[in-house]
């Protein structure tokens, strides 16, 4: 094929650094039937056309969307919106349950890092009682976020400052568990005292219900997996920095 034949179409090479692959992955679609080059030039060079670039991207993109190769070897040319989306919703979905349990297994580390704190060897019965702690906060935590329990538990009137109060806190307390503040560190400490003065975790979850009464089913109709998972959390550490607290000034007295 001359060089007018081939104006425009790109080697293996220059399609996979157009694309963001490797040439062994689109030698693999080759090899799977789902990737042929438009045409071969002098000594055999593969060469290919924009229209299999963008076959090429149609592939990385089902296939991130947990879609397998036969399915996308089979569905092309009558993918439809409605499945892209359907698609989309269900990826989502599996990034919120393991953002959740990303955030669950942060927390009873972070629980676990404290206990260990000045320790000079582990105490394998009092880690487990931690991770069972933890567990069951996190039970309790979700029964109120989801509106499932806490029947015996007042729902407050919140005045416009106790809600910006309880904002601000929460966000100064996930911005110290992101730079690694440990429960038992005086800024723990301190955003525990504004926790205690906001009634603690008794206040907090009947805020919880109160939200979970303003929806329809669960947390899904207020917020998504994940943002349940970090107002878990940060009511865990919260507690967690209480608690230390009071067994701090218990020790003292």
């Amino acid at each position: 094929m001359g060089e007018q034949g081939t104006r425009g179409l790109m080697t293996v090479g220059e399609l996979a650094s157009r694309v963001g692959v490797t040439v062994r992955t689109i030698q693999y679609y080759d090899q799977r039937g789902l990737l042929h080059p438009t045409c071969k030039g002098e000594q055999n060079l593969r060469l290919y056309s924009p229209a299999d670039e963008e076959r090429l991207n149609r592939i990385i993109t089902l296939k991130y969307l947990g879609f397998s190769l036969s399915q996308i070897q089979e569905g092309e040319g009558s993918d439809s919106l409605a499945e892209l989306t359907d698609a989309l919703a269900h990826r989502e979905a599996e990034l919120e349950r393991e953002s959740a349990k990303i955030l669950r297994d942060m927390n009873v580390v972070q629980g676990l890092r404290a206990h260990l704190a000045n320790r000079e060897q582990a105490n394998w019965s009092e880690l487990a009682a931690t991770v069972g702690v933890a567990q069951d906060r996190e039970d309790m935590l979700w029964s109120a976020i989801t509106g499932e329990a806490l029947e015996e538990c007042p729902i407050p009137e919140l005045s416009r400052e106790e809600v910006i109060c309880w904002h601000q806190l929460m966000g100064d307390t996930i911005e110290a568990m992101h730079d690694g503040v440990l429960v038992t560190d005086d800024r723990a400490k301190a955003l525990a005292i504004r926790f205690s003065s906001l009634g603690g975790m008794p206040h907090a979850l009947a805020g919880l219900k109160r939200l979970a009464c303003q929806r329809s089913s669960g947390p899904k109709q207020y917020g998504r997996d994940f943002y349940a998972g970090i107002q878990r959390r940060t009511l865990s550490f919260l507690q967690d920095a209480l608690d230390c607290s009071h067994a701090n000034a218990n020790t003292q007295a």
